[in-house]
């Protein structure tokens, strides 16, 4: 493997464009050396856009390339299929979530990696969210006390383009939509929760849009060591991740987007301990308010590199490079597809 890692990007959608391909370009030590994409209009278009000197519409023609790394950015029914053309083509593969449609596909392809020898790993890149990252390790050193709860968000605009596209993809998978944006929070979920597992879903849909099988969720989870809840909706007013987790001496309120933990400490009725409350709170919205102000700096500076999908590619390309350890588990993937498949077999039922 040379200095220069080259990458061959599969599927040129909003993913690929918006996410993978500019980020990847922030490196010094990737080049993003080939596209591929069934519609030559739109792999001739991505390349064009990007400076890609390579396209396809032949993922076993771009595979004649000297490629390290395949990233397949195309629907997670296509995922087996071409991971396993790539592994067999001796690529390392990112892919993005979900890995696959079934507990059974995700147990066939890291058999095959392992076999040809590369590395796997599905894209869950809120675990480099820096909220995230500071909400585990005030859990983890034990700011929070015992864990009593965690619910996670993931919201959706009625007009987001998956929604309002009756011939998206994304309807025709099991569970509809859901299928689609569900990995995000339920992987969130994995971290604080130990076996996490869907008891009871309840679904509603809110639009006039035939093509959705529902368009809320709500999923209740028990776990080992509290329960969980899973909120998603397609109708919010706006597009975010939320996430909060209650334990014995605190709760935080997580939000992904604003990239902040707030700190809720024990207070009761009493007038003086409500006022004690807020003062705290007050403190702390200022200090976002600094936070977001040098956010601000960083974006115009750096670009991607403060997003979480920065943090997790930069953490996928080092393990590649022998720097460190792929930034989600085969165990991890595993049950992230299990709960998944299982809540939208739930979903499915219900509607």
């Amino acid at each position: 493997m040379s200095e220069i890692l080259k990458i061959g990007i599969v599927g040129g959608g909003h993913i690929a464009k918006h996410r993978h391909i500019p980020i990847f370009q922030k490196m010094r030590d990737v080049e993003v050396y080939a596209i591929c994409d069934s519609v030559e209009s739109v792999a001739k278009g991505v390349a064009s856009q990007f400076g890609i000197k390579h396209y396809y519409t032949s993922l076993a023609e771009m595979l004649k390339e000297d490629l390290d790394v395949v990233d397949i950015n195309t629907p997670p029914q296509s995922h087996l299929s071409v991971a396993k053309e790539a592994i067999e083509a001796g690529c390392h593969l990112l892919v993005e979530k979900p890995l696959a449609m079934t507990v059974e596909d995700v147990d066939e392809m890291f058999s095959l990696a392992k076999k040809h020898g590369v590395k796997l790993c599905v894209v869950h890149q809120n675990l480099y969210n820096p909220a995230v990252q500071k909400a585990v390790r005030l859990v983890r050193e034990g700011f929070v006390g015992d864990l009593i709860g965690v619910d996670v968000g993931t919201y959706v605009r009625r007009d987001n383009y998956m929604c309002v596209n009756g011939a998206h993809w994304c309807h025709k998978l099991p569970g509809g939509i859901f299928f689609e944006v569900l990995p995000h929070p339920v992987y969130l979920l994995q971290i604080f929760l130990k076996a996490a597992d869907p008891k009871c879903v309840v679904t509603k849909k809110l639009s006039g849009l035939e093509w959705m099988k529902a368009d809320e969720a709500r999923v209740l989870f028990g776990a080992e060591n509290g329960v969980g809840l899973v909120v998603a909706s397609c109708n919010s007013p706006y597009h975010g991740d939320s996430l909060n987790i209650f334990g014995t001496k605190m709760g935080l309120q997580v939000d992904l987007w604003g990239r902040s933990v707030i700190k809720y400490k024990p207070r009761t009725e009493d007038p003086v301990s409500v006022g004690k409350g807020n003062l705290s709170l007050a403190s702390q919205f200022l200090g976002l308010l600094g936070t977001t102000v040098s956010s601000v700096f960083t974006i115009g500076l750096g670009g991607e590199k403060i997003s979480a999908h920065y943090g997790f590619l930069r953490a996928f390309v080092d393990a590649i490079q022998g720097k460190g350890k792929l930034p989600v588990s085969e165990e991890e993937t595993r049950e992230n597809v299990s709960i998944v498949v299982k809540i939208c077999r739930m979903i499915d039922e219900s509607v």
